[in-house]
């Protein structure tokens, strides 16, 4: 089939096509290897760029999106779809493409399908009037829904009757695979012989962030030599403001993916300290679990959303939103030299993701 991926060019705060990241990109570079024809149809909202690309053999197109600029940002698309005969479009990463994609796909007699990856009623995109209606009539009526998680996939059979399959998100095991800890620590300039717990991921307050550095300044008291190293880009959706001066805080601000796998390795612990909220509830798992299972190193998770039932040591579950089951959970991890968890993450290998993709496509 010849396929194109409409998505957001920036999500998680990064940008997929010039960082090379993400769901969209790992997923439908893979699906390509079935003997698809996959091009990319990228909304640029930050830099407002346009310009034609490839990546991983896919071509990538970039338009601008302003409000000035709607309704020929909406005639670029609908010329993309129609004039390069595509099969079928796959909206992705925001709501208010799955509604534009979806009418547009039908006007120009396209199948479509819709992918769900997070609660989308906490998106921009709903305060916009009546948008909620159109983007259930396009749960409702997409020739296939593909959600991130088991969560999602049953909110929206409940207005479906049409085909919905459950695609979470994946991992790359070739990047992500145990390395030596010394060396990374190394590599990463980071005290070679203290306990490090870390947290690898976006920064916020609804994910947890508060709750882990009260935690970990608790750690501090009982715990000597203890650090708590910090990756990610702080989110600006709610202009949040985290002190990563503190004594013992390493903060390593946003790592390219090939460092990431390092600090990984690096810690003793790795922290999901996810709160229970209308985020959090619906989430399979962030990229970060299956990355950290991938490296064998033991995970210290919340019971929020799907994410723990991946977990099998169920000593390393904290209660979501307490900060004394988290500090627990996690003294009893540091005492723990590895996870063998590597075996349980391969089935989240991006390639066997797309597989269970292609033969939803083809059915």
């Amino acid at each position: 089939m010849k396929i194109l991926v409409f998505t957001s060019r920036y999500t998680a705060s990064r940008d997929i096509i010039s960082e090379d990241f993400g769901r969209q990109v790992r997923l439908f570079e893979q699906l390509g290897k079935f003997g698809h024809k996959i091009d990319f149809f990228c909304v640029d909202y930050k830099k407002l760029e346009n310009k034609d690309t490839k990546l991983h053999g896919m071509n990538i197109f970039i338009r601008s999106f302003k409000p000035a600029g709607f309704f020929s940002f909406l005639s670029d698309l609908r010329k993309v779809i129609s004039n390069k005969d595509y099969d079928l479009v796959i909206a992705t990463s925001d709501p208010l493409w799955g509604v534009i994609g979806y009418f547009l796909s039908k006007k120009c007699k396209k199948r479509f399908v819709y992918d769900i990856q997070d609660n989308y009623l906490v998106y921009k995109s709903y305060k916009l009037p009546f948008f909620g209606f159109f983007e259930r009539y396009v749960t409702r009526n997409s020739d296939l829904v593909i959600c991130a998680s088991d969560i999602l996939a049953n909110n929206a059979k409940k207005i479906r009757k049409k085909k919905t399959v459950t695609i979470p998100n994946g991992v790359d095991t070739k990047i992500f695979r145990p390395l030596d800890k010394a060396d990374s620590r190394r590599r990463l300039r980071l005290p070679i012989d203290a306990k490090i717990i870390s947290y690898i991921g976006s920064i916020q307050k609804i994910q947890g962030m508060d709750i882990l550095i009260k935690a970990y300044e608790e750690l501090r008291k009982e715990i000597k030599n203890i650090n708590l190293l910090v990756a990610g880009r702080v989110g600006t959706v709610f202009r949040e403001n985290f002190d990563f001066n503190k004594e013992g805080i390493i903060y390593l601000g946003s790592l390219p993916q090939k460092k990431v796998v390092y600090a990984i390795n690096a810690s003793d612990v790795l922290v999901i300290p996810y709160p229970k909220n209308i985020f959090t509830d619906v989430m399979f798992a962030p990229y970060k679990i299956v990355e950290f299972m991938a490296c064998n190193r033991p995970i210290v998770i919340t019971d929020a959303g799907e994410m723990h039932r991946h977990i099998k040591n169920k000593k390393m579950i904290a209660k979501a939103g307490n900060i004394g089951d988290l500090k627990e959970k996690i003294k009893y991890a540091l005492k723990l030299e590895k996870s063998n968890s590597r075996n349980a993450a391969m089935k989240f290998d991006w390639k066997n993701i797309a597989r269970k993709l292609n033969k939803a496509i083809k059915e």
